[in-house]
């Protein structure tokens, strides 16, 4: 008597592995996202807080948002590493927020003058006179949402990025981990 598997028992044995495999394969793709747009946004943040320390020691100055290259507009051209520039408003018609639902881009940069470039990683940034700024880690791919791969960021008085967007500021707490700071 020979021993062995049944073509019945196999193809049973296949379909129980395709089920389980249909099952985790959509949760093991979300987090592989995630933990891309966790990196990027690490890179994104190291690289801008090193273009403001570096425009900051330029300078020899002590405050951030009294430099004159932040004044002027040169700021991005001299001190951010990039690949040309970017325009918020040409590459995005909204964002979506989480909180306030979808907003259109020409609310977001109303009445400010932004310099905007992308960053050597692909990010894309724009900062205005103030010190302030938008930041897409992923530049114009999707899903374009606040929190997610969309931030508003602010430059502290030592040139490091500061903590002005409350979901960066949680994503930062939350040890860079981009679920724990949405609980």
């Amino acid at each position: 008597m020979k021993k062995g598997f049944t073509l019945a028992e196999v193809l049973i044995t296949i379909g129980v592995i395709g089920v389980i495999a249909m099952l985790t394969m959509p949760v093991l793709t979300d987090n592989y996202k995630k933990r891309v747009l966790t990196t990027q946004l690490q890179k994104a943040h190291a690289e801008l807080s090193q273009a403001g320390t570096t425009a900051l020691a330029a300078e020899m100055s002590d405050d951030f948002r009294k430099l004159k290259v932040l004044k002027n507009g040169t700021f991005v051209e001299k001190f951010v590493k990039g690949t040309g520039s970017v325009s918020f408003a040409n590459s995005y018609v909204r964002y979506d927020c989480p909180d306030c639902g979808t907003i259109n881009t020409s609310q977001l940069f109303r009445g400010y003058n932004y310099y905007c470039k992308k960053l050597s990683m692909g990010a894309s940034f724009c900062v205005n006179k103030n010190g302030d700024g938008f930041l897409d880690v992923n530049s114009t791919k999707l899903p374009n949402m606040l929190g997610r791969d969309m931030f508003m960021i602010g430059f502290g008085k030592d040139g490091t990025i500061g903590d002005y967007d409350h979901y960066l500021r949680s994503v930062i707490r939350a040890n860079w981990d981009l679920d724990a700071s949405h609980r």
